[in-house]
């Protein structure tokens, strides 16, 4: 009996990190996808501002305000100290969509994912395609995975990737219009 007296607490201990582990794997994978939504939607953007004429600088633009939910802390202005209200919040994507150069933007609104958010667009006449990705920081169970030698990313980030085509039907209009 004697060597039994700490069975129990280890047996709760045993129990206890399988269900934190259980429910961080699950947190986890719930963010991926509204990463991954947030995602389709910003490469849907893209597309359609392709399609409308917008360049390079204005096409990013709109990634970025689809990205808003997950772009992680703001760090212009204020470095997020102030939490604003949602009118201010939107007054300050406003004023950043009216910029014309990244350095106004950085001047006005930043977060700090915005760094990792790429775009590429490919437009083959009738039809626009873009691709948006993202990297996220791993977060503590895919770290907790590579204790157990579990094959992790060597940069310490996941990258999300979304595809999106849409026909371009503007140029045909502009064309018509202009004839």
């Amino acid at each position: 009996m004697r060597g039994k007296r700490g069975q129990a607490i280890l047996e709760s201990l045993i129990v206890l990190l399988v269900i934190l582990a259980a429910f961080f794997f699950f947190f986890d994978f719930a963010y991926g996808m509204v990463v991954q939504l947030h995602l389709n939607n910003a490469a849907a953007r893209a597309a359609r501002a392709d399609t409308v004429g917008f360049n390079s600088f204005q096409r990013l633009k709109a990634v970025r305000v689809a990205m808003l939910p997950v772009s992680g802390k703001r760090l212009v202005p204020d470095e997020g100290r102030v939490v604003p209200t949602p009118e201010e919040e939107l007054a300050l994507v406003r004023t950043m969509l009216q910029c014309e150069s990244e350095a106004e933007v950085r001047g006005v609104l930043f977060y700090e994912r915005w760094e990792t958010l790429g775009h590429k667009v490919d437009r083959d006449g009738l039809r626009t395609e873009s691709e948006v990705s993202f990297e996220l920081p791993l977060s503590a169970p895919s770290r907790l995975t590579s204790l157990f030698g579990a094959a992790i990313s060597p940069t310490n980030t996941r990258r999300f990737s979304a595809k999106w085509a849409i026909e371009d039907h503007a140029s045909y209009y502009l064309q018509e219009s202009f004839e």
